[in-house]
């Protein structure tokens, strides 16, 4: 049995798809089993439960041999994950595989990624068998653009000319399943990057050819994008944290490309152009 926490986000409802697809015993676990109601088949199990409850996390890891470890960025990050992973020694779990980000260092300045490497220090004195995923930018991030590229034909973000090796969550949910169904990457760091490093001018103009209209890239300065992500109710801690990661993405220190699709989960990563094609529908009016 593979538990899967976040099951209901970008990553963890891909994770419990290619699971279920291979035929693999999940159960998942949500806040809110209504919102979870869409998982639910007949080799997923839903359970609900609370990252903040361990009492919770007992119940749910009964039978359970592997988990995958997700969380929203959160000051309480490093507890909820360190919860799931008590609840794991005290319930016999082989094998974590744990989802965090290429930034995840010790002395990042983001704090959110600073929590990931914190928690991976206590996975790995847990005794527990590990494997560390360290995506980068995830492709599905152009979603929260999609009111600006209908109504304005624009993306407004502070990344210059920095090149990403940008990722489809999708794949990164691949090298999730890999890792929990085989037995050779235990005690693994694996960094999952696209197949190709954009700008988001590249990203801009790709995006223009598949959808059949102009859509263009607006630098905006930090500060505005401050205002903004504030406006929009984001906590000042998660903004700064933010701001920190797009500094870094547009230096181009992210222009990244790793072969870890190819190799772990043996498949062609999506370019940005198939992202595009795939989510279409969602760009266009």
């Amino acid at each position: 049995m593979i538990l899967v926490t976040g099951a209901t986000g970008t990553t963890g409802s891909e994770v419990v798809k290619q699971l279920s697809a291979k035929g693999a015993r999940v159960r998942a676990f949500v806040r809110d089993l209504k919102k979870g109601a869409a998982l639910e088949g007949p080799a997923v199990e839903l359970v609900q439960g609370d990252m903040s409850q361990p009492a919770t996390l007992d119940a749910a890891l009964r039978g359970v041999e592997r988990v995958f470890l997700v969380s929203p960025a959160h000051l309480r990050q490093m507890e909820w994950q360190g919860n799931v992973i008590e609840a794991s020694k005290r319930a016999g779990v082989r094998h974590i595989v744990k989802l965090a980000a290429m930034e995840a260092s010790l002395d990042s300045p983001a704090l959110f990624t600073r929590m990931h490497a914190q928690t991976e220090q206590q996975l790995e004195a847990s005794g527990i068998a590990y494997t560390h995923l360290h995506p980068t930018l995830f492709m599905q991030s152009f979603l929260s653009y999609i009111p600006t590229i209908k109504s304005e034909g624009a993306i407004y973000a502070p990344f210059k000319d920095g090149r990403v090796g940008m990722v489809d969550a999708r794949d990164v949910a691949s090298v999730a399943v890999a890792a929990l169904t085989e037995d050779g990457h235990y005690g693994q760091t694996c960094d999952i990057t696209g197949p190709e490093a954009l700008s988001f001018g590249d990203a801009a103009g790709i995006l223009s050819e598949v959808l059949g209209k102009p859509v263009r890239y607006v630098d905006v300065p930090p500060a505005a994008v401050r205002k903004s992500m504030l406006e929009a109710g984001i906590e000042e801690w998660l903004v700064n944290d933010l701001l920190s990661l797009m500094e870094y993405f547009s230096t181009g220190q992210a222009a990244v490309v790793t072969s870890t699709i190819a190799n772990v989960a043996k498949i062609r990563p999506h370019t940005f152009r198939d992202f595009v094609r795939d989510y279409a529908s969602m760009f266009r009016d």
